[in-house]
């Protein structure tokens, strides 16, 4: 548990790649191509799909990779049961790599979030990635049922959750705790998959520059913004080459940024170690400041709340239901 020595290897090889008609995904499916990696993108709007498709293809005038797209609502099971039937059973295409880049953040605090942003969170953040992932090891089961779990081809499933399942806090309740579910997934299916000669990685990403980052900032509340500091986002197509760098490292956790790797410390667990020895130092250090990080944290949350204006904590008034007078 502690690393792993295998290179990805992606020249000749095939890529599916949920989430890709925008942000990281897109970007990934970019940086593959570039290495001669055939990339099927798989998102829910052909437009945009489209779209990648001629700016990938644009990159690279001639390649020997594929390039192709899949239009799916991953975040519909049925819908990616069809995609995996289409892909190996019609098509005869059996990708070596699953990336599960779908997601979208929605920060706001908790009493601004509605019942459609929770479904949101999710089905774009849990849901696709459950989905694809479930529907496509059942595909390969069924497709070689009399192999030995030994003796099935190398895959390698590639999750992405975030920084903040390492240290959640205020504004990110739509999307936090899905991002958490998606790394409990990887160390489950890391043990599950394993055996089938799946490789499983969880790829922890900071800030980058998106669409959805430029979305974020429109509904992020200020006491959010005060927690995570200044910090300018790196470039999308800079983040999937520290991504695919490092899994071609072999590592299969995943952080694109020092602050990320830190966090990443306080939360070690099961997951597997990048720079373990210096992961359990500073591990220690955390057992120490983190009741003090906290406890500041807490102090600034308890502050914006004190000094919000009349409107805003009018929003926080409810009816009794016993004298059905307004309380706070």
């Amino acid at each position: 548990m502690l690393f792993t020595n295998n290179e990805i290897h992606a020249e000749g090889k095939l890529a599916l790649i949920v989430g890709a008609s925008q942000g990281l995904g897109a970007d990934l499916a970019l940086k593959l191509y570039q290495q001669n990696c055939s990339v099927i993108l798989v998102a829910r709007t052909e437009t945009k799909l489209v779209a990648q498709i001629e700016r990938i293809q644009s990159s690279i005038p001639e390649s020997n990779a594929s390039l192709s797209y899949k239009c799916c609502d991953a975040s519909n099971y049925e819908d990616c049961v069809n995609l995996w039937s289409e892909l190996v059973i019609d098509q005869q295409q059996d990708p070596d790599f699953i990336f599960c880049c779908a997601g979208s953040s929605v920060p706001k605090l908790f009493s601004d979030l509605t019942a459609k942003d929770f479904a949101i969170g999710i089905n774009t953040n849990y849901n696709t990635a459950l989905n694809i992932t479930h529907t496509g090891f059942k595909q390969v089961l069924a497709q070689f049922p009399n192999v030995p779990c030994d003796q099935f081809k190398k895959r390698h499933v590639i999750f992405v959750s975030s920084v903040v399942s390492f240290y959640p806090f205020i504004g990110y309740s739509q999307y936090a705790p899905l991002k958490s579910a998606i790394q409990s997934l990887s160390t489950i299916l890391r043990q599950e998959l394993g055996p089938f000669n799946y490789r499983v990685s969880c790829v922890f990403p900071g800030n980058f520059q998106s669409e959805g980052y430029e979305e974020e900032q429109k509904t992020k509340p200020s006491i959010t913004k005060s927690i995570e500091g200044s910090s300018k986002p790196i470039s999308g197509e800079d983040c999937a080459d520290i991504i695919l760098g490092k899994l071609n490292g072999g590592y299969d956790t995943v952080t694109t940024d020092f602050i990320g790797w830190l966090l990443g410390c306080s939360v070690l667990g099961v997951l597997p170690r990048s720079w373990g020895f210096f992961q359990i130092i500073i591990s220690f250090i955390f057992l120490i400041i983190a009741p003090i990080a906290n406890w500041v944290v807490y102090r600034d949350v308890l502050q914006f709340f004190k000094t919000r204006n009349t409107s805003d904590v009018d929003e926080y008034e409810i009816v009794s239901p016993d004298d059905n007078k307004k309380t706070l």
